[in-house]
This record gives C-alpha cells, sequence and structure tokens, in this order.
C-alpha cells in the first residue's frame, strides 16, 4: 500500500470526482458513515459525544458525523472552532442541515470563550484539521489541544478523523506536543507518515484505514500511477514477493546443499549467546548448511548450544580476529556480539575484500566498526543488508534534527554506498537509496535482549536461500514481526525472550 502525501491524496479526490462523476458532498456523506458504522460497532455502550470542528473539510466530516449521532439517539455537543476566514461548501451545508434539526444548537469557540464554553463529554471527536494542515496552531487553540491530551490521559476517549489536528501530513510539526493525541484515528484510503515516525508516532495509540467508496483504491491505473516514496508493507506485498522469487517449497530429491550455505561470524568472550541465537534463526528458516566462525573462547559454547551448525575458530581467545574460510558462502552474516577490537577490523575489511560479490547482513559491532572507520564504508559489497538500531544508525548517519531528516540521511548512505538499510524501530522502515517500506508488524514484546540477533540470522537465511536484499529485508523484518506477535500472543509480552522467537 502506497503512502500518499497531502497534494496527492487532493489529487486523488480530485480525479474520482472528475472521473466517477462522485460529487464532494457524496463522498463527505460516504465518508461519515464509515465513521458512524465504526462507531457503532467498536463503542456501542457511549453515549455522549463531544464534536470539536474545524470549517473545513474535516470540520464537515465531523459535523455530518454528528448529524448521524444525533439520529442514533446519541447525546451530542458540537463545538464549532473559529480559526481561519475559509469554510467550504460541503462544511457550510452540513452546518445548514445541523441547525435544521432542531435540538442541537452547535457552540462557536474562539480565543476569547474557550476555556468558559468547552466541556469533553465520554468520546470526543476530533475535527478541527485534517491532511492539509501546515504551519503553527494559535496559542489559544494549542491551550486546548493540551487541556484535552490531559483530559484523554485520565477520562475521555479521543477519536481523530483522518489525521490528528495540527499533525502536518508531510512535515514535522513545530513542537512534538503540538497536536490532538488521540486513542484512535480513522483515516481515509492509506495511512499517513507521521504515524508510524517515532517522534509523532508514539502520540497515536492506533489507527484504522476506511476506505470510501468511490474513491480510486488500489488497481485504480491512476492511483497505481502516483508516485510514492513511502510504501506499507502488507500481507499483499508480502505474497507477492514470496511469488516473485520463484523459490520452491523443498523438494523430496533435493539436500542440504540445495538450501545454501550460510556463514555467520560473530562473537567476543560474554557475548557467544548471540551467535547461539542467530545461527539458530538462520536454520530455522531455512537455510541448509551453517558455519559459524568465531573466537576460541567460543567453541565449546557453540558445538554444545548449536551442534547443527559446523564451528570454526580464530587464534585469538577473546576475541575475533581473521582465519581462513575454506568455502564460498551462499551469504554472510557479521557482527553479533564481536566487539570492536582492530584485530576484529580488519577481519571485516579481510571479509570485504575476499567476498565482495557476496550478499552481506552486517550487524552491531560491525556496524560500529563501519562508523568508526569510515573506509571500510567504501569498501562495502554492493547490496549488503545493515540493520542499525537508533543508536547504531546515528553512528553511521550521523546526527538528525528530526524523523524526516533521519530518513532523508538514510537514504542518502544507503544511495551513495549500494546498500539496504534497515532502521529498526517500532515501526521498521527500509530503504534502497530510492523509496521507502514501512514494516507494520511487530509489539513491544521484541524490545528485548537479542531479538536483533535473531532478525540478523533470519536476514541471512533469506539471502542464503537467494532472496534478493530487498525482498530478504522486506520479508524478513515483517516475518521477524509476525513471529513476535504470535509467541507474545501465547506466553505475554513481558515473558518473551529471544530465544523464543526461534524455539515455538
Amino acid at each position: 500500500m502506497n503512502l500518499l502525501t497531502s497534494q496527492q491524496l487532493k489529487q486523488l479526490d480530485a480525479y474520482t470526482i472528475r472521473t466517477h462523476k462522485v460529487s464532494p458532498w457524496c463522498l463527505m456523506e460516504r465518508a461519515a458513515d464509515l465513521l458512524f458504522q465504526w462507531v457503532e460497532q467498536q463503542l456501542p455502550c457511549r453515549n455522549s459525544f463531544t464534536i470539536l470542528a474545524g470549517k473545513g473539510n474535516n470540520g464537515g466530516d465531523g459535523l455530518a458525523l454528528a448529524r448521524k449521532l444525533i439520529q442514533a439517539g446519541k447525546q451530542v455537543t458540537v463545538y464549532i472552532l473559529q480559526v481561519g476566514s475559509h469554510s467550504s461548501d460541503e462544511y457550510r451545508q452540513n452546518e445548514s442541515l445541523l441547525h435544521a434539526m432542531g435540538g442541537v444548537q452547535p457552540i462557536v469557540v474562539d480565543e476569547h470563550n474557550y476555556s468558559k464554553v468547552v466541556d469533553f463529554e465520554e468520546v470526543v471527536i476530533d475535527a478541527v484539521f485534517g491532511i492539509g494542515f501546515k504551519g503553527d496552531l494559535p496559542e489559544w487553540l494549542q491551550a486546548l489541544f493540551d487541556w484535552l491530551n490531559l483530559e484523554a490521559a485520565f477520562r475521555v476517549y479521543v477519536l481523530s478523523v483522518d489525521m490528528p489536528s495540527g499533525l502536518p501530513t508531510d512535515m514535522p510539526p513545530a513542537d512534538a506536543h503540538a497536536f490532538v493525541h488521540p486513542h484512535m484515528v480513522l483515516t481515509f484510503q492509506c495511512p499517513k507518515l507521521p504515524f508510524f515516525l517515532p517522534s509523532t508516532g508514539k502520540f497515536i495509540g492506533k489507527y484504522e484505514v476506511l476506505e470510501v467508496c468511490g474513491l480510486a483504491e488500489r488497481g485504480d491505473k491512476y492511483a497505481d500511477e502516483l508516485f510514492s516514496e513511502f510504501h506499507c508493507v502488507d500481507a499483499t506485498m508480502i505474497a507477492e514477493i514470496r511469488q516473485s522469487q520463484h523459490l520452491e517449497p523443498r523438494r523430496r530429491f533435493s539436500h542440504k546443499g540445495t538450501y545454501g550455505h550460510a556463514l555467520l561470524v560473530g562473537g567476543s568472550y560474554g557475548k557467544m549467546g548471540a551467535v547461539v541465537l542467530s545461527g539458530t534463526a538462520v536454520l530455522r528458516n531455512g537455510a541448509g548448511l551453517l558455519t559459524v566462525a568465531i573466537p576460541a573462547c567460543g567453541y565449546t559454547v557453540l558445538q554444545t548450544a548449536l551442534p547443527e551448525a559446523m564451528v570454526l575458530t580464530s587464534d585469538t581467545d577473546k576475541h575475533f580476529s581473521s582465519i581462513p574460510i575454506l568455502f564460498t558462502p551462499s551469504a554472510i552474516g557479521v557482527g553479533v556480539g564481536w566487539g570492536t577490537q582492530p584485530d576484529t577490523a580488519a577481519a571485516l575489511a579481510d571479509l570485504f575484500a575476499q567476498y565482495p560479490d557476496t550478499p552481506f547482513v552486517i550487524d552491531a559491532d560491525a556496524l560500529n566498526l563501519l562508523a568508526q572507520q569510515p573506509e571500510l564504508c567504501q569498501a562495502l559489497p554492493q547490496g549488503a543488508i545493515l540493520t542499525p538500531h537508533p543508536k547504531e544508525l546515528e553512528r553511521l548517519i550521523g546526527k538528525w534534527t528530526d524523523d524526516y531528516d533521519k530518513l532523508a540521511k538514510a537514504k542518502a548512505f544507503a544511495h551513495k554506498h549500494r546498500v539496504v538499510l534497515v532502521l529498526k524501530d517500532a515501526y521498521t522502515v527500509i530503504t534502497d537509496g530510492t523509496a521507502f517500506w514501512i514494516n507494520t508488524t511487530g509489539c513491544p514484546a521484541l524490545a528485548t535482549a537479542g531479538s536483533g540477533d535473531v532478525l540478523t540470522g533470519m536476514l541471512t537465511a533469506l539471502r542464503t536461500r537467494g532472496y534478493g536484499a530487498l525482498q530478504a529485508a522486506i520479508l524478513g523484518v515483517y516475518q521477524h514481526g509476525q513471529k513476535g506477535e504470535e509467541v507474545a500472543s501465547r506466553i505475554g509480552e513481558e515473558a518473551l525472550i529471544a530465544r523464543d522467537l526461534v524455539t515455538f
């Protein structure tokens, strides 16, 4: 699913109106019907509602919803917020219909009376600003939103229509707190980028996408041709990746060599568990053979904990140094539990030199070595997958001013070095230097030691089996998150530890 900009979403509306002969009023009514159906299904026991409406189309959606709630016998209080001088035709039409119903008189709110007249019922519908919001909020409106956010933490349920009011669609907010913090966003047609970014997404409880009948959807030529830099990874995309790789299920007349030979290089004294977790993930995800290359201190650990793997050890005892690799790996995973000793840095350079055309997955201290010795970045094998967490990413690309700046710098790094970057976070973002793919699986249970080591093993297995770099990154991250959700649903988020991801 593509994530569209506010301008593209407006173009989509205009295309629908022009091509499918659907009026803006009709589209708004269909949107309001979807909003009302969601409220009826998900909040059936809630009877008192506050509608905060602006004077644009987002406010029109709010007023249309208000009409439907009143017709259903709900107690509704409507506040019209005096922001801007313009009002849309659809808003004015909805306001007239609301007045004509009788019994409900919208209350006009401005900077002079907001603290005196506004009261929040048990459900607050935020319909002040939509996708077109830009710039700063008036001081009084920011104060009103701050008040609402405080109430949301203790007493009221906040539902935002399309976008949390005050949050721009295509740029960072002026202030990270300067928008409504909803429990739920009911957004139209596609998710919006700020839902997934750490600085803004943490203030948004959940979102659901409502597809308005009549608007161009996936499969519509115009919608599909709109260029999007951001893509939301979903089950449909995963199915397409699996199909496009033409990788057959295991055949009866095959053997372990059929499914590739992975090399996993890592480990240091006190951190051999990372190699065990990663190596187990390599084998659990379909690689036919696995050799691990580790410092001498880990020999007994690996032979005992991972008997399916072959083990090579360096002459150094507690940290890794270069050793001969007497076979050609199908893919190489490097860095888990590794350390940053000079010998280890030299070993990384040797691996790059020896296997310039072999698929690499680079994690943990191998990333830190790249940051410490930028000349190593120039030797990065093309198509390598790098999997930094936020601090490792900062060391690689430098500090960023906001999430949009971070994405731009990450994309530039991936493009320059011809690699795939996996930006691990609550919503992991993948970039190959041309675009971004946002993962939608996973849960807080994955915030546990060793979870990233398992991901490295999964990605190494997928590269070993023949998946391309970008496809392996998208598929591996999706499956890693999916596995976390599955196990957490069985044993609880607090109980999950990394080995559960390769055991259950």
